[in-house]
Formats: C-alpha cells, sequence, structure tokens
C-alpha cells in the first residue's frame, strides 16, 4: 500500500517542479558499499538502501548536484531507531520516504533544514507508537502522510495538529484501539482517510465528528461488530467510497448510512450478514458498486434493493443463495455485471432475467444447478445474451446425474425435462438425423395411392423392394398391407424424382390415418446391398385427385417396446423393438431410484445390449429413445420397463445340512417303527396286489422361466 503512496507522491510532486527536459535530468551516482547504494526507477525518483550513516551521504551527494533535480527520495535504512538531529540539509525535496523497520524517535528539528517545503512524507513500516507531532509542526505545506504499519494506539485532535493542509492520511496497519471524535476536525481538506486494520470498534466509529470533506473512508479490516445502521457514521456529505469489508458486521438494517447520501462504491465483503432488510438502501439511491461476497446471505428481496437504482455492480459470491429470483434483478435496471459464484443456488426463475435485462458479465461457477425444466427461460436467455463465453461457461448443471458438468447455455431444450420416475427420459446424445427419401406428393382415387418421392442427390443409384403401410394403434404401429414396388434409377428420366403407384389397398378404411414407407435397395459392393427407408408422416386416407404434403418426415423411427431381463449374477440384458428397424441409434439408460446409473447408444439395426455389475436387488428402470435431431421425431417420448433380480435361494450352511442329516436320521427311525408295529398287528393276513397305471402324461414337461422378446418387423 504505501508503495503505491509513493508513485501517488511523486506525480504529485513532480508536477510542481520545473523539469530540466529528459536530455538534461541525470540520476545522481551514489554507490558506496556497503554503506548506501541508489538507483533511480523513473525521472526524479531515488530510491537508496543503506546503514545509519546513508541519509548523511545522501544529502551530501544532492547538494552537491542539485541539478538533478530529485523529487522523491526513498531511503531505506538499517538499524536506524532514532532520527535525533535534522537530516537532508539544504536539500531540496518535495516527497520523503524513510523506512527502517525499527525507527521509534523522531526530534523536532528532524526536517527543519530541507531547502523546500516537503509535500509528501512517508514512515512506514516502523515502530512509532505515537505521531510525530511535534516534527512535522515544522511541515505546515504537507499534503499527504504515510504512518502506516507502525505501533500507534491512539489518535486525538493533537495528533495532527498544525497540518490543516493535509489531504491523504493513511494509518492502516497500525493497533489504534480509540479515536476521539475530534482528531480530524482540523483538517479542512482531509479527502482519504485510510484507518484499515486496527483495532476500531463500531462505538469508536459512530462518536466520529461528521467529516464533511472526506471522500474515500477505510476501515476494513477492524472490530467492527453489530449490524448496519442508519447512525452507523457521522454525516459525510462528500463521501464516496467506504470500505468496511473484513469485519464482523450481522446485518444490514432498513435506512442505512442515512448520512452518506453521495456514497457510489460500498464494500462489504467477508462479514458475517445474514439479512439485509428491506428498504435497507433507500438512502444510498446513486450508489454504483455494492460487493457483498463472503457472508451469510440466505435471500435477497426486491424490496431490499429497490432504491439501487443506479448499480452497475454487484458481487454476492460465496454466500447462501438458493435461488436467482426477479426480486433480485428486475429491481438493478442498471446493472451491468452480477457475481453470483460459490452460493447454493439451484433454481433460476423463469422471470429473473429478460430481455431487457442489460447484463454484460454473470458469473455462476460452484452452484448446484439443477437443469430441469423450470431452467428452460433462464436456458434460452443465457443462450440469446450478449454474455461472452467464459460468463455462460460458469453456468454448469449438477442435476439431474445424466446432465452432470454439462453447459446449461449448450443444452437443447428438450433435455430439461421434468417428472417422476415414470417420465425418466435419457439424455439424448448428439447424433444428427438426415432422411434420405422424403414424400412429395399423395393422391388416392377411392381404389389406388400414387406417390411422388424426392430422393437426395448423393442417393441416385437404387431399385425399388417394397411399400409398407402402418396404422397406428396406441403407443405402436401395426403393418397393415404390403405390396412390393419394381423400379429401377438407371432407367428413369430422373432418378431423383421416384413416382409410385399401389393398387388395390383393400384393408384400409378412408376414415383412417397411416404411414406410409417405400424400401429402396442400395448395391454398396457387389455382394452387398443397403436398404434406404422413407417414410411419410402419419396422412389421413382420404379421396382425392392429388395434394402436396406439406410435412414430410423422412425415416422416422419409433420404439415399439422395451423388454429387460435381470440375471442373479447382476447382468441386465435389453432388447428394443424399433420401428421401422432402420440404421438409427437409440439411446438406452439404466436408471435405480431416478438417478442415472449406466448410459449407452446402440444401433437400431441390433437394439440390444448387456449391461454388468448390477449388485442390488433393484428395481432399475430401464429407458430408451431415439437419438435424432429432426424436429418431427419426439426424442423426449422414451419407453421404460421396470426389471427386479430374481429371488432365489440361498446356499446351505453348516447349520442347515446338520439339521437335515438329524432330520433323515429321525424320519428313518420312524418309518422302522412303524413298519414294525404293522408287521406285528397284520399278523398273517393276506395282502392282495395291486396294479397301478400312471396317468397319460407329457414325458417332458418345460418348466423354463424365461422373458418372451418381440421379433422386430423384417423390412
Amino acid at each position: 500500500m504505501w508503495r503505491l503512496m509513493l508513485v501517488l507522491m511523486w506525480r504529485c510532486a513532480s508536477s510542481a517542479i520545473p523539469s530540466p527536459g529528459p536530455d538534461l535530468w541525470r540520476c545522481p551516482e551514489i554507490d558506496s558499499q556497503p554503506t548506501v547504494e541508489c538507483t533511480c526507477d523513473m525521472p526524479h525518483t531515488l530510491r537508496c538502501t543503506g546503514d545509519k550513516t546513508a541519509l548523511a551521504i545522501i544529502g551530501e551527494t544532492l547538494r552537491e548536484k542539485a541539478s538533478h533535480s530529485i523529487s522523491l527520495l526513498d531511503c531505506t535504512v538499517q538499524n536506524v531507531t532514532s532520527i535525533t538531529e535534522p537530516i537532508l540539509d539544504g536539500v531540496a525535496l518535495h516527497g520523503l520516504v524513510i523506512s527502517s523497520g525499527v525507527l521509534r524517535k523522531i526530534d523536532k528539528k528532524a526536517f527543519e533544514k530541507l531547502a523546500a517545503p516537503l509535500q509528501a512524507l512517508g514512515l512506514p513500516n516502523n515502530k512509532l507508537d505515537n505521531v510525530p507531532t511535534i516534527a512535522l509542526q515544522s511541515l505546515p505545506e504537507l499534503d499527504r502522510l504515510d504512518l502506516s504499519g507502525n505501533q500507534l494506539v491512539h489518535l486525538d485532535m493533537s495528533s495532527f495538529e498544525g497540518l490543516r493542509n493535509l489531504s491523504f492520511i493513511d494509518v492502516s496497519n497500525n493497533q489504534i484501539a480509540t479515536v476521539t471524535p475530534d482528531a480530524f476536525d482540523d483538517l479542512p481538506q482531509l479527502k482519504t482517510l485510510r484507518l484499515r486494520a486496527n483495532r476500531l470498534t463500531m462505538p469508536t466509529v459512530a462518536k466520529l465528528n461528521p467529516l464533511p470533506t472526506v471522500e474515500q473512508l477505510d476501515l476494513s479490516e477492524n472490530s467492527l461488530v453489530g449490524p448496519l445502521g442508519p447512525i452507523t457514521f457521522s454525516k459525510m456529505e462528500r463521501l464516496d467510497d467506504l470500505q468496511l469489508s473484513h469485519n464482523t458486521l450481522s446485518s444490514i438494517k432498513m435506512g442505512c448510512l442515512r448520512g452518506l447520501t453521495a456514497l457510489t462504491s460500498l464494500r462489504l465483503q467477508h462479514n458475517q450478514i445474514d439479512v439485509i432488510e428491506d428498504h435497507a438502501f433507500s438512502h444510498l439511491t446513486g450508489l454504483r458498486t455494492l460487493e457483498l461476497a463472503h457472508n451469510r446471505i440466505v435471500a435477497v428481496s426486491g424490496a431490499s434493493l429497490a432504491h439501487l437504482q443506479k448499480l452497475t455492480f454487484l458481487d454476492l459470491r460465496h454466500n447462501f443463495l438458493r435461488a436467482v429470483t426477479a426480486d433480485l434483478v428486475q429491481p438493478l435496471k442498471c446493472l451491468k455485471t452480477l457475481k453470483l459464484d460459490e452460493n447454493d443456488i439451484s433454481i433460476v426463475a423463469s422471470d429473473a432475467f429478460k430481455p431487457t435485462t442489460l447484463l454484460e458479465h454473470l458469473t455462476l461457477s460452484e452452484n448446484p444447478l439443477n437443469c430441469d425444466c423450470s431452467l428452460s427461460d433462464f436456458a434460452e436467455w443465457l443462450t440469446n445474451s450478449t454474455l461472452d463465453k467464459d460468463d455462460k461457461s460458469t453456468a454448469v448443471c449438477t442435476t439431474p446425474p445424466h446432465l452432470e458438468n454439462g453447459l446449461l447455455a449448450e443444452m437443447p431444450s428438450y433435455t430439461l425435462v421434468c417428472g417422476d420416475d415414470d417420465d425418466t427420459v435419457a439424455a439424448p446424445l448428439s447424433s444428427p438425423f438426415k432422411a434420405k427419401i422424403n414424400l412429395k406428393e399423395f393422391a388416392y382415387d377411392g381404389e389406388e395411392i400414387r406417390f411422388t418421392w424426392s430422393v437426395e442427390d448423393d442417393f441416385t443409384s437404387y431399385t425399388c423392394d417394397a411399400v409398407f403401410i402402418y396404422e397406428e394403434e396406441g403407443p405402436n404401429e401395426v403393418l397393415v398391407e404390403s405390396h412390393p414396388v419394381k423400379c429401377n434409377s438407371s432407367e428413369q428420366e430422373d432418378p431423383k424424382v421416384l413416382y409410385v403407384t399401389v393398387p388395390e389397398v383393400r384393408q384400409l378404411r378412408a376414415d383412417r390415418s397411416y404411414r406410409y414407407c417405400i424400401v429402396l435397395l442400395e448395391a454398396v459392393q457387389a455382394d452387398d446391398v443397403s436398404l434406404i427407408l422413407g417414410c411419410s408422416d402419419i396422412l389421413p386416407l382420404v379421396r382425392i385427385d392429388r395434394v402436396k404434403v406439406q410435412k414430410v418426415v423422412g425415416s422416422l423411427p419409433k420404439i415399439l417396446s422395451v423388454m429387460a431381463n435381470l440375471s442373479e449374477s447382476g447382468v441386465l440384458s435389453i432388447d428394443v423393438k424399433v420401428y421401422p428397424g432402420e440404421d438409427c441409434e437409440l439411446n438406452v439408460g439404466i436408471f435405480e431410484r431416478g438417478a442415472l446409473l449406466s448410459q449407452r447408444t446402440i444401433n437400431c439395426l441390433n437394439p440390444t445390449y448387456s449391461f454388468f455389475g448390477l449388485h442390488s436387488d433393484g428395481p432399475y428402470r430401464v429407458c430408451a429413445n431415439i437419438v435424432s435431431s429432426s424436429p418431427s421425431i419426439d426424442v423426449n417420448k422414451s419407453k421404460c420397463a421396470t426389471v427386479f433380480k430374481p429371488v432365489s435361494g440361498g446356499g446351505f450352511t453348516g447349520l442347515d445340512l446338520a439339521f437335515v442329516v438329524v432330520f433323515l436320521v429321525l424320519c428313518i427311525v420312524v418309518i422302522a417303527l412303524v413298519w414294525g408295529m404293522k408287521k406285528i398287528l397284520m399278523k398273517s393276513k393276506m395282502q392282495t396286489h395291486q396294479c397301478y397305471l400312471p396317468p397319460d402324461c407329457d414325458e417332458h414337461v418345460q418348466h423354463n422361466r424365461y422373458v418372451k422378446l418381440q421379433a422386430t418387423t423384417k423390412l
């Protein structure tokens, strides 16, 4: 901090002296190691290090070479505990900094023999336990005073007596616990007061007399405890920047800081603020920057921010916010930067951000965003906003599990869904779906149907195979008719236009709707043929001469059923029936209690897969949906099945085996006794032998338990 002050002092001082020009100014050569060593890192500024004799050597050199026009002298001297005589006799300076780390005392005549009125004095990082008031009285023109990093414990009106031109005071990093109310009363030019890192309490600050000229006040890292209220500070009509970070403030009361009406920047980070009352900032209508990071704020009401019409920067990082609502954003009409990182935000209200919101920067990193349908409006706003890529990438999904770590701005709208387990949708993976054959025209005269199909440019060498007609029955589609079709693209005038006629559609009814699919064969290699399928949307069968099909979808696969079986060893086998069974992709996911355990993409031509390592008994929910970018395919419409692990008996333990053996022995003994008693009682009674014929039965009875898998439709 004090080094920054040096630069400011140099700028202030150098602007007041006439420069001899860059060709005339030279850095004085002072190098008598180990006694003293000096360098110049900018014009008119001399930085020196040395021992207790360094100041005398520097003063002698500068008196002899006055043409060097040194404006600022920064000295770091060793083992100097006191200055007991005048220093730098006859040297003209505008800024002076002396630091030794052990300086405790400064004589009243220390600065009397300077040749020019000193404007800036720095005595930072020493061991001064009081302001050297008497020594400073010989510097009536002093404008800036830096006493930071010392051991000051008390300030009163006499501390700065006679320094009526002071505009800047820095007493940060001391041990100041008491400040009298009139300590700064006789400083009519004071604009910046830095009291950072001391031991000031709220009652001490509240008792300070009004500071009508102060524009910047830093009270960070003190012992300010309790609420920030209307009378926490006395009246300061020009105060522009107030820093209160790293204290123990607990809340912000209604009408706080009512005497600071000119405030534009308020820094309250690293406190323990948990409540911001309604109309808290009603007197701070000119506030532009509000920093509230690292507090305990759970919610922000619209009334608490309603008066901040000029606020452009709001920092709420590292709090406990759970939601972003319109109350937080909409009252701030001029807000350009909003920082919400490291909260507990899972919800962003649909009306929180509107097209009229003027945000230029928004950050949401380290928040547990729940990316379901409630975030769809925010996701749309985020995607279409003018925020830069880095800001958009801070909105990262945490739940549901299958969207974890995904960027919300890159999430397709169909992934942001709501519902219970029955509506669980496995996340579609990116796999574009492109139609190769589209139905363009359709005609029905009561007996036959005529189609006009368009074929893509890259697929113009083909032969026709068949036309299939399907009727929708509930969630399924059933094949009702199929007709072979003969054609060859090489014999057609334009292979990109295919005319097909289906005669005698006997099983179709005029009051129903059907989907029409055509299968073409493409020769891929000498012994290999590829099936290419094109399907219409579901069309009503009405008697018309010819109509152009407005909405045409090529190759619209649909899941008919999902079958699953879980073995005792934890292997879950699935079989999905897809219609039509063309070359598409399925996204299959396994869920347990709504959480995604595993997810795979499989081909529709071989819609089977086995998941291994499922150790619990379930239930597991297996869901599948079509992977597609076609708007005509409802990728959110998944089919699901629930499966349990079969219950089976456990193995015999040693105790079980012993019990069985004992039981068998007892049974044999009982049988032997019964048989002996029967022999005695029966005596010589003759017994006739009867023959029993077994009932007719099948020699092989099957008891195998199995899960029936539906066969796929052959095309």
